[in-house]
């Protein structure tokens, strides 16, 4: 495993600028956000199981502050209610946005869920009081517990990307424009080519 102290000195290679560490780690955490970014990876993708008090009389569930729940939620990609015994699903709510609850018909739709700020609204037709969350996660940039399959897999290219940023908001445009040409566009397709199907046909 990749840590941020290794990819820091790696940075640190290509820029030879040692002496603006605060500029090197800024730019490992983002060069590293905009890795996986490049598109929704299947190995970014996780799943947490949130629980709830089913009611007789409530027609919707909210989750406040979802983000910590879903940690370093990036999207949630779909959910599913489950049997709170068995785990056994038995429906997949469809999102929905806040103002496409309600058919033409001015009926609500059912098995649908929404984002209201940071708050998750779940309309489940069957209220088991367990869904779970299926959702693609940041990778974590903390210095500490630094985690990437990015760079585990593939450190140097993920150096030089962030050698890109510093060079970027040092002044140095041209590198930051010739790193961007030769090792972060031909990067980018290597990883949505390499690692974007979770299956291989």
């Amino acid at each position: 495993m990749t840590t941020f102290v290794e990819l820091e000195s790696l940075v640190v290679e290509q820029t030879r600028r040692p002496e603006i560490p605060a500029i090197t780690k800024a730019a490992i955490k983002s060069a590293t956000l905009r890795a996986h970014h490049s598109e929704f990876f299947p190995r970014d993708l996780s799943t947490t199981t949130l629980f709830y008090t089913p009611s007789s009389t409530a027609v919707l569930y909210d989750f406040p502050n979802i983000h910590t729940s879903l940690t370093r939620l990036r999207t949630i990609q779909h959910i599913e209610g489950i049997d709170s015994v068995t785990s056994t699903p038995v429906e997949n709510l469809e999102y929905r946005t806040a103002d496409d609850l309600y058919d033409a018909d001015g009926n609500r739709r059912p098995s649908v869920y929404t984002l209201i700020g940071a708050t998750l609204r779940l309309y489940p037709l069957q209220a088991t009081g367990a869904a779970n969350a299926f959702f693609f996660q940041n990778p974590d940039v903390t210095e500490l517990t630094y985690g990437s399959w990015i760079a585990d897999t593939y450190a140097e290219e993920l150096a030089m990307w962030a050698a890109a940023i510093v060079f970027s908001r040092t002044g140095f445009v041209e590198m930051a424009s010739q790193y961007n040409e030769n090792h972060i566009k031909p990067f980018k397709e290597l990883l949505i080519n390499s690692h974007l199907l979770g299956n291989v046909s």
